[in-house]
C-alpha cells in the first residue's frame, strides 16, 4: 500500500497512541496504522507498546500480569484519559478502511514464549482489510512464518549485524531473512532509521521491500525515501501518498 504508516495511529497531545482515537485520526488523514499487540494475563490480545504501563497510565504493572477487565475497569491512559483497546475492538473500527502494521510486543527479543501470536493469529485469519505482521522477537516471526503461510510477515531491527544477536538465534534469523536451507524468506524488513546503511541493512537491501521508523520530520522522510519502500511517521504532517 502507498500511503504512509502512523506510529501508533497519528496520536499527539489531545489523543494518546495505540488507542481508538489515534486510529479513527490516521485514517481520516489518509494514513496506514501501525500498531503493537499483547497479550493480557486472561489471553486476551490487546493493543499497547510497553510491557510495562507505567510511563503512560496511572498504572504501573506489566500488560500480561493484569486481566481484560482490570484494564477496562482501572487503567486509564494519563492526560485524555482513553482505555487501552482490545485488538478485537481495533480491527473492528480499521474494519479495511486502511492498511494495519501488527507489530507483536514481547518482553525482549530473545523470550521464545509463544502466547499472543495464536490469538493474532485467530483474530486476523477472517479479517477482511489488508494488513501484515512484524516483531523484533525472531521466534515470533518464525511462528508467523510456519503457521500462518497466508500472512504477509516482516522482521524488525535495530542492531547492525547479525552476530549482535544471541548465537542461537542466528541461523534461524538467517533462515528466513536470507533463505539459507530453503526455508521461507520474510515478506519485509523494517530497521531503524538511525541504522540504515549499517551490514544487515546492506545485506537486505534490494531483496525485499524495506521500511524505516521512526522518521519524525519532513527532511528525514525524503532522505529515508531514497532507501526505503515506506516510512513508520509520527509527530508531523508527511504527505498523503509516497512516491
Amino acid at each position: 500500500n502507498e500511503k504512509y504508516i502512523a506510529h501508533r495511529g497519528f496520536h499527539n497531545d489531545q489523543i494518546s497512541e495505540n488507542t481508538v482515537g489515534a486510529f479513527e485520526n490516521a485514517i481520516a488523514h489518509g494514513y496506514n496504522i501501525e500498531l503493537d499487540v499483547q497479550p493480557t494475563a486472561d489471553n486476551v490480545a490487546v493493543v499497547y507498546h510497553d510491557t510495562n504501563m507505567g510511563r503512560l497510565t496511572n498504572c504501573a504493572d506489566f500488560v500480561e500480569n493484569v486481566t481484560l477487565d482490570y484494564l477496562n475497569n482501572h487503567v486509564r491512559y494519563n492526560g485524555t484519559g482513553d482505555k487501552i483497546p482490545t485488538f478485537r475492538q481495533v480491527l473492528d473500527v480499521c474494519n479495511g478502511r486502511t492498511g494495519i502494521m501488527v507489530e507483536i510486543k514481547k518482553s525482549t527479543y530473545e523470550t521464545p514464549e509463544i502466547r499472543v501470536e495464536p490469538l493474532v493469529y485467530d483474530l486476523l485469519k477472517n479479517y477482511k482489510g489488508n494488513f501484515i505482521v512484524k516483531s523484533f522477537n525472531p521466534f515470533s516471526v518464525d511462528w508467523f512464518l510456519k503457521n500462518a503461510p497466508e500472512f504477509t510477515v516482516g522482521f524488525l531491527s535495530e542492531y547492525d549485524k547479525i552476530t549482535d544477536y544471541p548465537e542461537d538465534e542466528r541461523a534461524l534469523i538467517e533462515g528466513f531473512l536470507y533463505g539459507k536451507n530453503g526455508e521461507r524468506t520474510v515478506d519485509f524488513f523494517d530497521y531503524a532509521v538511525s541504522k540504515v546503511g549499517s551490514p544487515l541493512w546492506n545485506s537486505v537491501k534490494g531483496k525485499m521491500p524495506c521500511y524505516v521508523w521512526v522518521v519524525r520530520d519532513k527532511a528525514t522522510q525524503d532522505k529515508m525515501l531514497r532507501f526505503a519502500d515506506n516510512v513508520i511517521f509520527e509527530n508531523y504532517f508527511p504527505d498523503k501518498t509516497c512516491k
